[in-house]
């Protein structure tokens, strides 16, 4: 029989397959999670030239910022489910610090809470120095168990 630390491991290894290579909104957008453990996640998303919202100064748009912080905070949220529990966002709250320059994005994502129904997670997005983001965001998911 397996133990939970290997029955985790395997859930988390098939989260991350399915959110990077299975939904279509996380492909167009070309999220690579690049590191998933229960309460944490880190995502690299590759600059594309389509993510341009300020033409002017060649600036993200921050609806793609929102979907990415969005995504990182949800995988935290689903690090903490079990296969078949269903998750959804309730609320974000986004600050946009500065504008994102075209590069790429990173964001990590860590657990505040994980209760019966709600899980909440702090986002941080960012391009050269994660000690300056470009934006922060608390996003809450409710949470369906099965």
């Amino acid at each position: 029989m397996e133990d939970q630390a290997a029955v985790d491991k395997k859930n988390l290894a098939l989260l991350k397959e399915v959110i990077q290579n299975v939904m279509p909104v996380n492909k167009l957008l070309g999220i690579e999670i690049e590191k998933l453990e229960k309460g944490y996640a880190e995502v690299r998303v590759p600059f594309q030239d389509k993510f341009v919202g300020d033409f002017q100064r060649g600036l993200w748009h921050g609806g793609i910022l929102a979907s990415v912080a969005d995504t990182t905070g949800g995988l935290v949220a689903l690090s903490m489910s079990k296969p078949g529990d269903q998750v959804n966002t309730v609320d974000m709250r986004i600050d946009y610090l500065h504008g994102a320059i075209k590069a790429d994005v990173f964001g990590t994502a860590e657990l505040v809470k994980s209760g019966k129904r709600i899980i909440v997670a702090d986002v941080k997005l960012y391009q050269k120095h994660q000690e300056q983001p470009v934006v922060v965001a608390r996003c809450a998911f409710s949470i369906l168990r099965k």
